[in-house]
């Protein structure tokens, strides 16, 4: 088990996003509001700003909380941020949670931790999906497109530097095929024989197989979600009829079939 001296937690402050201060301010109340469960060090990525003023106005949304700032390049989307960060630290493992984000129970960091420590686990996050982005890029396979989210996701340090290494992320395409293409954070993980959990509020890791009923990702009241961001607040409200179409785009008939029979993520 890793020592918790060593992980990170790395919440990315992009100054550029509509309301980010409001943005901010929403990540401070839930981070403080509830318990992470586990010792770590938070650093917050500083990106986006168009002068000096702005960016002290950031920093003040963060006043009351003890941080690390890192700086960082705003041309490489939250992942490329995410890869030049990681870089710089020495950390064994870190957690990546992006502008949007809110902290929706307690002890949601150590519930993630405590799953990527169990046997043969490559990474966990909050939420994933099987939807495909294959009409935007004929890179991207098609559905069922296993992936873990790039929000609220935690992973060794060393082992996302070498899945992302080999990426350029210069466009927003570029960005969905490091979540989401054929050489993506999940695939590569699940072709070194280890496994992608999503990890609800009750603590528990879901194997891709069960993803489709962990009451997370766009599955009914999400009421299983670990921590929010604007995608999972679109979703809680839209009428039920709209909500029953996304969760079919994003699961298809695995939601009500209760089986997943074809993982291509470990044999793409």
């Amino acid at each position: 088990m890793a020592r918790v001296d060593t992980l990170g937690l790395l919440y990315l402050a992009r100054g550029a996003d509509d309301q980010s201060l409001k943005k901010f301010g929403s990540f401070v109340q839930s981070y403080k509001k509830f318990d992470a469960g586990i010792n770590h060090k938070l650093f917050v990525i500083f990106k986006g700003y168009r002068d000096t003023e702005h960016l002290s106005e950031g920093l003040r949304a963060f006043s009351s909380l003890e941080f690390t700032p890192i700086h960082t390049s705003d041309e490489s989307f939250d992942i490329g941020a995410y890869l030049d960060t990681a870089r710089k630290l020495d950390m064994d493992r870190l957690c990546f949670v992006n502008t949007n984000s809110e902290v929706a129970n307690h002890y949601w960091l150590a519930k993630l931790s405590r799953n990527l420590d169990s046997r043969n686990v490559g990474v966990v996050g909050a939420t994933g999906s099987f939807e495909s982005l294959n009409m935007l890029d004929h890179r991207i396979p098609r559905f069922p497109n296993v992936h873990i989210r790039s929000n609220a996701f935690m992973i060794k340090r060393r082992q996302l530097v070498d899945v992302l290494s080999v990426c350029s992320i210069r466009t927003k395409t570029d960005a969905f095929l490091a979540e989401s293409g054929p050489n993506s954070i999940t695939r590569c993980i699940l072709r070194l024989g280890l496994s992608a959990l999503i990890v609800g509020r009750d603590g528990r890791g879901y194997h891709p197989e069960n993803w489709p009923r962990s009451w997370t990702f766009r599955q009914g009241d999400q009421s299983n979600l670990l921590v929010k961001d604007n995608v999972t607040r679109v979703f809680e409200q839209l009428p039920w009829t709209e909500k029953e179409e996304l969760s079919r785009k994003t699961w298809g008939r695995y939601i009500n079939s209760g089986v997943v029979d074809l993982l291509p993520g470990s044999k793409a």
